[in-house]
């Protein structure tokens, strides 16, 4: 009998050691997903303003100017492809940074139902939640991947598009 308690109290102890692991685990995933989420609307807010920096100042020649100079695209053929395919880009990567915007499924182990057999059976309400943390874990990385596989897509081809832009602005076509 006294190794049988033995045996449960290690048990019991081994529980509570991988729940404050999963724990430490779940927080860690909470603090990734809301920094992923701040770098996603710094990128985006950036995107925008320059956006507006680009299409809001008047070109020289007022409100008389044509939609092609307004627009600042090139005379060269060469250079309405650049001017596209810059635009193009620059457009798509801002589509996905709203996309990585979109709400995601989010858990947490916390369950109100299962506290009341805390008192019933400690190990096995112990089991229970390290079964809906690793759960857990699981949905959130997930969640997190998505978002931060987002975030690696439109980086690049942000930065490009926009410096193309800003080049084609800045020292015309």
């Amino acid at each position: 009998m006294a190794q049988r308690q033995t045996d449960n109290n290690d048990r019991v102890c081994s529980l509570k050691l991988r729940l404050e692991e999963e724990r430490r685990d779940l927080d860690m995933l909470n603090e990734m997903y809301r920094t992923i989420k701040v770098k996603n609307i710094t990128f985006l807010a950036a995107a925008l303003a320059l956006l507006g920096y680009l299409y809001t100042s008047t070109p020289e020649g007022g409100s008389s100017a044509n939609l092609k100079d307004k627009l600042f695209i090139p005379d060269e053929p060469y250079g309405v492809i650049i001017y596209a395919f810059s635009l193009g880009v620059f457009l798509i990567s801002i589509a996905i940074l709203l996309f990585a915007l979109k709400p995601r499924t989010w858990s947490t182990p916390h369950d109100e139902e299962q506290e009341e057999c805390v008192s019933e059976d400690y190990e096995r309400y112990l089991e229970y939640m390290h079964r809906r943390s690793l759960r857990c874990i699981k949905i959130n990385s997930s969640s997190y991947s998505k978002v931060q596989a987002l975030l690696d897509i439109s980086f690049l081809p942000l930065v490009l598009g926009g410096i193309m832009l800003l080049i084609l602005k800045t020292f015309g076509g």
